[in-house]
């Protein structure tokens, strides 16, 4: 078996390895073939054009959205510019939506403009602010973004015992804090900076900002809301191709059944963290969501390749469904995440899983971005909650990069690594951390679900029965670069 102690040369060559398809994919040029009519957006257009030249580009969303596109036909966002999504972007059956032009990947931004002084009202509380706008839970706060990165708000929620939510030591992009539980009596138990609180009931957003109005405080503010950036409303015969997606509460992109759906050359920043329900799965408080790209329901032709994920609160990459689905021909490679909570995720009940394949994806960091605020700290590269009922028919998952994940190198419950076929996968975890939560047995996915030590001991005795053939192990000090993650993240952003 492979087990090993890791120095600081490897990482740097992974890390190397990881900036450089992070640049590709940044970088990459249009080359979408369309044989229908190609429109085009930008963001000096108007919707009184025709959007049939980049001289006469339309403007919105909205527009694009309620135009009947035909079978073939092609979207293009012109390149440098941004598109606030006033509406999600929903996708036509046999529609490719791209880019044009040069320079930087067109963004479209799902926030909210939170940026402003005048956006901010003072309350009666020191240092707790009130935003001009109405956030209900049909668009509850899942995130509030501020200076593109720079830092991000903590999320307090109120339980149903009527005390404060407690999440445990945070960090919020520029220092450290310990929440507390105690008694929740309003907004004004916001004490910690960047913390804020959504009361859906009356619509409000609150901010505790420690160093005044913070539209004074930071030059932009995006404030991210329960939707989905693009919704694949149209479900087969879909390209979506080199579009830099930013700021959605819910997911990035994300659709029910779908076939023939491939998102390519992509980049997703700051998605999820609003509240899927409240006091669902038997929590006291509210269950938050958000991944990078999501199918939920059958697929079929399902492709992901080329994207890079930063900043995601829950599952960069994801095929599931609550109940019995078929997946079939599915395909994740070539993509990167870094600081989400789980890179890849297949989840589902007694369904078929069938020529599924997830290869040389890098995942770096999971559980320390700002999603470690999250209730269940089980940051991880896999996530395979798959019924031992499902049927399993030509899978692998192979040549996969892991570093770095705070907690788990798997979580492949109950169904395990046999299943899903992994083998040839590298994993670099730090002292304290563990395998999974795996099956007793994860060669056979038999016996109760159980946290191992990532240790040689444990390795050795699940290799010696099939467990991750060709697999890499290697074990390294904890923060081999500075005193923890967050000081990576503070030397790199």
């Amino acid at each position: 078996m492979s087990f090993e102690r890791c120095d600081k040369a490897l990482i740097d060559k992974y890390i190397s390895e990881t900036d450089a398809l992070i640049k590709e994919i940044e970088s990459s040029p249009t080359t979408v073939e369309i044989t229908g009519t190609k429109y085009y957006v930008a963001a000096n257009g108007s919707d009184e054009n025709d959007g049939l030249t980049p001289e006469t580009p339309w403007k919105t969303i909205s527009k694009v959205n309620t135009t009947w596109l035909k079978y073939g036909d092609g979207v293009f966002f012109k390149r440098g510019d941004e598109f606030r999504t006033e509406c999600t972007l929903e996708t036509q059956i046999g529609v490719t939506y791209s880019a044009y032009g040069n320079g930087k990947k067109p963004r479209l931004i799902a926030s909210v403009d939170g940026s402003g002084a005048e956006k901010w009202l003072p309350t009666e509380y020191d240092n707790i602010y009130l935003f001009d706008g109405q956030f209900t839970f049909e668009n509850n706060v899942g995130n509030i973004i501020f200076d593109n990165g720079r830092a991000w708000g903590i999320q307090i929620q109120k339980t149903r015992q009527g005390t404060r939510h407690d999440i445990g030591r945070v960090f919020n992009g520029l220092e450290w804090f310990e929440t507390t539980k105690g008694e929740f009596k309003d907004y004004g138990t916001l004490d910690n900076n960047l913390e804020y609180y959504n009361d859906m009931d009356a619509g409000k957003l609150y901010l505790y900002c420690k160093d005044g109005n913070p539209g004074d405080v930071f030059k932009s503010i995006e404030i991210a809301t329960r939707k989905n950036c693009i919704s694949l409303k149209g479900y087969f015969d879909v390209v979506i191709d080199n579009l830099d997606i930013f700021g959605a509460g819910c997911h990035g992109i994300a659709g029910g059944t779908m076939e023939n759906v491939t998102v390519q050359y992509c980049t997703l920043k700051w998605i999820g963290g609003a509240i899927q329900g409240m006091y669902i799965f038997g929590r006291d408080h509210g269950t938050r969501l958000g991944n990078a790209v999501e199918s939920y329901g059958n697929s079929n032709g399902f492709v992901i390749h080329h994207c890079y994920a930063s900043q995601v609160y829950d599952c960069c990459w994801t095929v599931q469904f609550s109940k019995s689905a078929v997946m079939r021909n599915v395909k994740m490679y070539d993509n990167v995440t870094e600081y989400c909570n789980t890179g890849l995720e297949v989840w589902q009940s007694g369904g078929l899983i069938e020529n599924m394949e997830l290869y040389h994806n890098y995942t770096r960091f999971n559980g320390y971005g700002w999603s470690h605020q999250r209730v269940n700290k089980d940051a991880n590269f896999f996530y395979g909650a798959s019924a031992l009922a499902n049927v399993y028919k030509n899978c692998s998952v192979h040549d996969n990069i892991n570093y770095l994940s705070q907690n788990y190198a798997l979580l492949a419950r109950p169904a395990g690594p046999r299943q899903y076929n992994f083998n040839h996968n590298v994993y670099i975890m730090e002292e304290g951390t563990y395998i999974g939560g795996l099956a007793q047995d994860p060669a056979t996915s038999e016996g109760p679900w159980t946290d191992y030590e990532y240790n040689k001991e444990n390795i050795e005795r699940f290799q010696s029965g099939g467990f991750e053939p060709g697999s890499k192990y290697y074990i390294c000090e904890k923060a081999p670069y500075a005193d923890d993650m967050y000081t990576l993240y503070l030397n790199r952003k």
